[in-house]
């Protein structure tokens, strides 16, 4: 019974390393995909482009109106430029990079953002954090100067760091364990920017980022060009 009891115990620790270890090397697939087929030309094309967006629209709902372009944006120009991209709408996955499933997620520096823009009346039984998560932050900036007021976790971070503009691939394994959900009015799925800012360091720390250049082309931005 107690060489069992051992057995089933170091069964357990070799799974749940495994599960840990098998995530990290598939992210690392898509890191090293996005790293080799997005040249230096085509992230500064890509940040052109979405800084052309952001400075045309304007005015009250212009967040929103951006944010929609944008996305078209970046769907049309991945797949364009990445051999093993394919579109996945099903659940929290937007997108497939050779074969792993994504949740793409744009945000123009210090930001909140929802897995999904449902309420759920049976939240706590639906699984969040299905799959990996690609972040596209458009912007460079210190999100605090010191510190947030409250800290929300237990995790030992500095938070007055800048976080560049770039690409930013997130494990799902992390984020069950350690981000917290919130809601408001629309979504019961809001991950708030000091847990935001913790994937964004996991993701630096593993060295899953791909930065941006700079915007260095100032592109207009006109709607009828845009049709075929």
């Amino acid at each position: 019974m107690e060489v069992n009891n051992i057995y089933n115990l170091k069964s357990n620790i070799i799974s749940r390393w495994w599960k840990r270890y098998n995530v990290i090397i598939n992210l690392r697939k898509i890191y090293n995909i996005i790293k080799n087929e997005l040249t230096e030309d085509d992230l500064q094309e890509l940040i052109n482009k979405c800084n052309g967006i952001i400075n045309k629209c304007k005015g009250d709902g212009a967040g929103l109106t951006s944010g929609i372009l944008i996305d078209m944006l970046l769907c049309d120009f991945l797949k364009l430029k990445i051999s093993k991209y394919n579109e996945c709408h099903i659940g929290e996955c937007d997108i497939k990079i050779d074969n792993i499933p994504l949740s793409v997620k744009k945000i123009n520096g210090k930001s909140s953002i929802a897995l999904d823009w449902s309420k759920n009346k049976d939240k706590d039984k639906k699984e969040h954090f299905i799959c990996d998560i690609l972040i596209i932050n458009l912007k460079t900036e210190k999100w605090w100067k010191n510190n947030p007021k409250i800290i929300n976790t237990n995790i030992k971070i500095t938070y007055n760091d800048i976080i560049p503009s770039g690409i930013y691939i997130i494990d799902k394994q992390f984020c069950k364990y350690y981000i917290k959900l919130t809601n408001n009015n629309k979504t019961n799925t809001i991950i708030e920017s000091q847990y935001l800012y913790l994937m964004l360091k996991r993701s630096i720390l593993l060295n899953l980022f791909i930065p941006f250049p700079f915007p260095n082309k100032i592109i207009e931005f006109n709607i009828m060009n845009a049709f075929l």
